[in-house]
């Protein structure tokens, strides 16, 4: 019941983000930081799929706008992530 709204929350990102280009927000770089936060929040409550799954938002949002620094970090916690599931093969195609 907790975790409810952060769910909501990643529904309403992935909607948000599902159409190529650069979403209409009215910042993207606070944006990219909502995404950040979603994650991490996800990854406290001890869900990392849905971590994983707002990374990968946040990644894709980050080259969208050409935020090579915030691609890299996304991705560097994608890998985190898909090594603490033991998926290593997954994490080196990351890579």
């Amino acid at each position: 019941a907790l975790t409810q709204p952060l769910h909501e929350a990643l529904s309403l990102w992935k909607q948000l983000l599902e159409n190529p280009g650069i979403p209409n927000v009215r910042s993207p770089e606070q944006t990219s930081t909502s995404l950040h936060i979603l994650a991490s929040l996800f990854r406290l409550q001890a869900q990392p799929i849905q971590a994983l799954e707002s990374f990968l938002l946040l990644r894709s949002l980050c080259r969208r706008l050409g935020d090579n620094l915030g691609s890299s970090n996304a991705l560097s916690e994608i890998t985190r992530i898909l090594l603490q599931l033991e998926c290593p093969s997954q994490a080196q195609v990351n890579l």
